[in-house]
């Protein structure tokens, strides 16, 4: 048996608007234009279907307090500087945001 959740979209990871070009504002000042996500139509979730242990599991992380959170990943250079820097809940191993 299954159920249908929604969850943050894969394709633009919840952030619902893409980059989709650069244009000129009215001062010839550089910006960039987005667009909405062509697979969540602009929301930044998407239905997907768990079963019910993955569920009972996401019922217990929404219960947890997160009392107890670790950070894990850092920060990198490979011509840009990016993270993968991640809160995590000890009890339920759930990633915060």
């Amino acid at each position: 048996m299954k159920v249908r959740i929604l969850d943050e979209c894969p394709h633009c990871k919840g952030q619902a608007y893409l980059p989709a070009g650069q244009g000129l504002d009215y001062k010839g000042n550089s910006y960039t234009c987005h667009l909405p996500c062509p697979h969540c139509e602009g929301t930044g979730v998407a239905g997907r279907w768990v079963d019910l242990t993955e569920f009972a599991l996401l019922l217990d992380q929404a219960k947890c307090p997160h009392e107890h959170v670790s950070r894990t990943g850092g920060f990198h250079f490979d011509g840009e500087v990016w993270d993968d820097v991640q809160d995590v809940c000890d009890d339920c191993g759930e990633v915060l945001t």
